[in-house]
């Protein structure tokens, strides 16, 4: 008899905001038939025993390697736009386990066949991702997103849902591109940096900076 198979328990590291966003692809991607993933829960700094979305906080993030070695799997939704380099430290701080991260592509998502994809990675549905392009590590790109061919999407960067972001493009850690924006071929992003909602970024900025308008120009500088 052919054995069942077994789906990875997962939780979620965040809230009701982007968490929910991947609860309810793992969800959809259930009731499609997909069974690699099942959600268990989250884990969240409210007080444990509260429910997310229907779902329980199963313990606080500093936890995540006790629940590790209970043989859970996590998904990293702490996604805060405009703190970037708080996002990052405290990725780092929690010292969350490369090996129990797991990629979320919804099956109605294109991602081309060459897409480098790292641990923790989310595409939600309906989102494109072009030829040679670089997912790196909990990089979120949320719903009819469009990433062109041959960029390189940095680690812990949230595209927010509609944005484009075209060819040969480089962001770099934890930077954020906002709902609908539009970012030309080429051009370079630097870390903890947010494109605002709906402008168009036709060049390179630098690091820790919000650029809104269209075209894009400096609004701000982020202090963290």
């Amino acid at each position: 008899m052919e054995g069942r198979t077994v789906s990875k328990q997962i939780l979620i590291m965040g809230g009701e905001g982007n968490g929910g966003v991947i609860a309810s692809a793992i969800l959809d991607m259930n009731k499609k038939g997909y069974k690699e993933y099942e959600l268990a829960g989250y884990l969240n700094d409210y007080e444990v025993g509260n429910f997310i979305n229907g779902y329980p906080v199963m313990g606080k993030l500093d936890q995540v390697h006790e629940f590790g070695e209970k043989g859970f799997y996590f998904m990293w939704a702490v996604h805060m736009i405009g703190h970037g380099k708080k996002r990052r430290d405290l990725f780092y701080k929690l010292k969350v386990p490369e090996d129990r991260l797991v990629k979320i592509v919804h099956p109605n998502a294109f991602v081309a066949d060459n897409v480098t994809i790292e641990p923790g990675v989310f595409v939600m549905a309906n989102s494109y991702v072009g030829p040679a392009t670089i997912l790196r590590k909990c990089a979120l790109v949320m719903a009819n997103c469009v990433v062109g061919h041959n960029d390189d999407i940095g680690e812990l960067c949230h595209l927010s849902a509609g944005c484009n972001v075209s060819s040969y493009v480089k962001i770099g850690y934890a930077s954020d591109v906002g709902l609908g924006a539009a970012v030309l071929e080429k051009v370079r992003i630097g870390n903890y940096s947010v494109v605002g909602a709906n402008s168009l970024l036709t060049k390179d900025i630098e690091d820790s900076v919000i650029y809104v308008g269209s075209p894009a120009k400096l609004h701000r500088r982020i202090e963290e």
